[in-house]
């Protein structure tokens, strides 16, 4: 009793599975021709294959490889060749023992559906492979029906009151199918909401969701499904669909982040090759601005102005040059990561702009650092030479005050000897005096010449205070010139005035002489004897030779009084005076002689 009712129980069972399966390869084959756009729509399984022309249409479509035409042929014969030719097919690329053509032209459902999971086998389910990295090496190890089930249990591990472990009854509940659908598209339904003890309605919404917004068709109905013993090959088959679904947008989404991985690869070599050039074309323009401030010499004429320009030199050794190196060895690293990441890539290496290469580069910073130790030899010249500057500067000045101060004193002793003498012994003291002061002056000619000769070098040099120099100078030279003028002016005042009282003193004496002579020409005694007369006439002889003699001496004491100068005072006219009495008193003598 117990055995005749496992039997009936059995041959249900499998009498569901074979309906199941029916269904479930009818609608696999539907969606096979629905994808390939071949408008063939299959009803009843076991009849419409009989003729063997859509199973060699879904044999091309599931392989992708072109079969021969089919007879057109509607007789048996036709048929059977068809089918032969289908099968001949399927066994180049996996074993089918135990069918014939009669069995698809006469209908054999057991062997048809058998043949139908051969093909499912064949050309869905043992394309399917785990990924070593995720799965790990001994994925490659598994069966095709092992792989799926681990990728099934993989993906849905962590979810409440879901337990793969066959491909039956662990699906009843819709759970499983729910778990797939949200383990990869999250947004499409609420796990949380499912319930076990709803099956139909999870299986239904797991279906839905599948079909609707993933387009994997329905090959199962919910009420096949939420059977106690659901057929394997119905669920292995469907679950298969979902496996290439989400491996095939796996691969689409892997192909997108390669493709993303190398836009973005593109895109970090084009961001480090503009940005190596705008590196190196700012640090380029930077070079070229120090260059021209680095290679100017206009220098400031001040020590306070000179030293401010070494404190900002220092400043760009020290504080703004040191970045700029660091930036000149970035561009270095940046362009090493660039041809680097071009090499990885296979791909040219990068060649800057003109100009903007790194040999350019290290051209222009060579020229940088001539430029510098240039500027610094050129700075510490200019510091020396206002150094120096300043020391003549301070030399001239004091210099200068020493010469003011040897004027002034020498101007008021000068001022004490302008009074001419009036007679020959104050003459002598008057020019010894003058002599003295000569002698101190003249000796003093080299040192004013010095002085003169340090403002020419200030002048020469561009002082910053030649201005000032130039003036003292010039009022030095001026009254040192005028103060030569004064004594050579004193001088030939004196020797004028030695001349005046010389001629003076000759004047007075030719006077007192003729005086003298006077007496003896004013005599009356004319001698009373011969010896007397001629003893008379020999001193009227002589006197009329020493009044000849007289008359060329007052002749030239009165030519050399007309030329004296006016401008020695009145002595000259004093002299004069006498010079024109002592011609009378010479005259008249001379008259006086005659009537004798």
């Amino acid at each position: 009793m117990d055995s005749a009712y496992e039997m009936g129980h059995i041959r249900k069972l499998q009498a569901r599975h074979v309906r199941m399966q029916e269904k479930t390869f009818t609608k696999w084959i539907n969606n096979i021709f629905q994808r390939g756009r071949v408008g063939i729509k299959i009803q009843n399984l076991f009849t419409e294959l009989a003729d063997g022309t859509h199973l060699l249409r879904l044999l091309e479509l599931i392989s992708g490889e072109a079969l021969p035409p089919p007879s057109r042929g509607r007789m048996r014969v036709h048929f059977l060749e068809n089918s032969s030719r289908a099968l001949a097919f399927l066994r180049a690329k996996v074993p089918i023992p135990l069918i014939g053509p009669e069995n698809i032209v006469d209908g054999d459902q057991t062997l048809i559906l058998g043949l139908i999971w051969v093909i499912i086998l064949r050309f869905q389910i043992s394309h399917i492979s785990l990924d070593r990295e995720e799965f790990g090496a001994s994925a490659a190890l598994l069966s095709s029906k092992e792989a799926l089930l681990v990728w099934c249990q993989r993906k849905t591990a962590g979810y409440a009151c879901v337990n793969i472990t066959d491909f039956s009854r662990s699906w009843s509940d819709g759970l499983g199918f729910s778990a797939l659908i949200h383990a990869h598209r999250p947004d499409l339904l609420d796990y949380s909401s499912l319930r076990p003890d709803r099956p139909l309605h999870n299986l239904h919404c797991a279906f839905c969701v599948a079909e609707q917004d993933l387009g994997i068709a329905q090959l199962l109905d919910p009420e096949d499904v939420a059977a106690l013993q659901p057929d394997e090959r119905s669920i292995m088959t469907y679950v298969s669909l979902y496996y290439h679904h989400f491996s095939r947008l796996h691969q689409e989404q892997t192909v997108q982040r390669r493709l993303s991985k190398i836009l973005l690869q593109l895109q970090e070599t084009e961001a480090l090759q503009t940005q190596y050039e705008q590196l190196v074309a700012d640090l380029l323009c930077w070079i070229a601005e120090k260059q021209v401030q680095l290679e100017a010499r206009d220098f400031p004429d001040t020590l306070l102005a000179m030293r401010q320009l070494l404190v900002a030199f220092a400043a760009f050794r020290t504080q703004e040059k040191p970045p700029r190196l660091q930036q000149r060895g970035a561009t270095e690293a940046l362009l090493f990561r660039l041809q680097t990441a071009l090499r990885a890539q296979n791909r040219r290496p990068f060649l800057p702009h003109e100009g903007l290469g790194p040999v350019e580069l290290s051209q222009r910073w060579a020229g940088l650092e001539r430029a510098e130790a240039s500027r610094s030899q050129a700075l510490q010249q200019r510091l020396l030479q206002l150094e120096r500057l300043e020391t003549l500067a301070r030399r001239f000045q004091r210099k200068a005050a020493l010469r003011e101060s040897f004027l002034a004193d020498t101007e008021q002793v000068l001022d004490q000897v302008t009074a001419l003498p009036a007679s020959p012994a104050t003459m002598e003291v008057a020019a010894q005096r003058l002599g003295m002061l000569e002698a101190s002056i003249l000796p003093q000619e080299g040192r004013f010449q010095a002085l003169a000769e340090v403002a020419h070098i200030l002048q020469q040099e561009h002082y910053h205070g030649w201005a000032d120099v130039a003036c003292r100078q010039l009022e030095i030279t001026q009254r040192w010139e005028r103060l030569l003028q004064r004594l050579q002016g004193q001088r030939k005042q004196m020797a004028g005035m030695q001349a005046v009282l010389s001629l003076l003193q000759e004047v007075e004496t030719a006077s007192n002489q003729l005086n003298e002579l006077q007496v003896l020409a004013s005599s009356t005694a004319s001698g009373q004897q011969l010896a007397e007369v001629v003893e008379l006439l020999q001193r009227h002889d002589l006197l009329e030779a020493q009044l000849s003699a007289h008359g060329a001496h007052v002749s030239y004491l009165a030519h050399q009084t007309t030329e004296l100068d006016s401008s020695l005072g009145t002595s000259v006219e004093v002299l004069q005076a006498k010079a024109r009495a002592l011609a009378q008193l010479h005259q008249s003598l001379v008259s006086l002689a005659r009537s004798r």
